[in-house]
């Protein structure tokens, strides 16, 4: 038989193990339950991160509207050449043309749009090294000036135009459709290089390899845009042509794409200055 101190040592002993189980239980629960402790400040820190990433990327949707008036832009080009890729125009010029893109970059030198066969014509092509849908961080396209060797002088003609600082800035977008959606530049520079320039690339190693070449060119700039910041996370566009003086230099136009987060508010502020209004049939 056990004294009566034993007794109430046993109970001492089983009430001590019956408080250290709850707070060995409790201090579990805050630790790993998601919504208090370490844990929710965990689910709030990754919250908060998926916040400021969804922030940062958005996404342009077209509207219904612009989605049939693409489809229909597209059913008629495509039905003339089923390489076209893209429309592009630029509000106030002549530049007013369907661009295609091949497996290389010589076929549409002479061919135009509608197959035939006419040096100094040809049709506006994309570099075939880019993808079609302008995704790349550096997009070129390719056309002739034309000027007064023939007598409809449109295609990249206006291009060399923007070599002078007031045509530059009266004129400082372009606008590409494609068959999903529409894009917007603002014109960065003009530089005249040689046709041998080490500029015609469209695969950069990294960030800093992609931006150095493009303050280079900046720089280099015959007319430019001082309110551009050349950033790595854009992407660009450049317009290349030839120069009626010597045929062995051109005219780079470079443009920033407007990014889907700048995408609302630039519409909504510049949405007069962008619209189409057909020159095709001018000269």
């Amino acid at each position: 038989m056990k004294r009566s101190g034993e007794k109430s040592s046993n109970k001492f002993a089983l009430l001590f193990a019956a408080i250290v189980a709850i707070v060995v239980i409790v201090a579990g629960f805050l630790f790993f339950n998601p919504f208090g402790g370490k844990a929710s400040n965990t689910a709030k820190n990754t919250a908060r991160s998926t916040g400021n990433s969804s922030s940062q990327a958005v996404k342009y949707e077209p509207s219904q509207e612009e989605k049939d008036y693409l489809k229909n832009r597209f059913a008629q080009l495509t039905g003339v050449n089923p390489e076209a890729i893209a429309y592009i125009y630029a509000p106030g010029t002549q530049l007013d043309e369907p661009v295609v893109q091949t497996g290389d970059n010589a076929t549409y030198l002479d061919k135009t749009f509608d197959g035939g066969y006419q040096p100094y014509l040809g049709t506006v092509f994309m570099d075939t090294d880019n993808k079609k849908n302008f995704s790349d961080r550096l997009t070129w396209l390719f056309g002739h000036a034309r000027g007064s060797k023939v007598g409809d002088h449109r295609m990249f003609n206006d291009v060399n135009f923007y070599d002078k600082q007031e045509f530059f800035d009266q004129h400082p977008y372009v606008v590409v459709e494609t068959p999903e959606r529409k894009y917007y530049y603002e014109a960065m520079c003009l530089v005249i290089v040689p046709e041998t320039t080490a500029f015609y690339r469209t695969s950069f190693k990294d960030d800093e390899d992609f931006t150095t070449q493009l303050k280079k060119v900046y720089e280099d700039g015959q007319t430019k845009n001082p309110n551009i910041k050349i950033k790595a996370t854009d992407k660009y566009l450049v317009l290349s042509t030839c120069r009626e003086e010597d045929e062995t230099i051109r005219s780079n136009l470079y443009l920033r794409q407007i990014p889907d987060s700048e995408m609302k508010d630039f519409v909504a502020k510049h949405g007069d200055q962008l619209k189409y209004v057909a020159t095709r049939g001018q000269q």
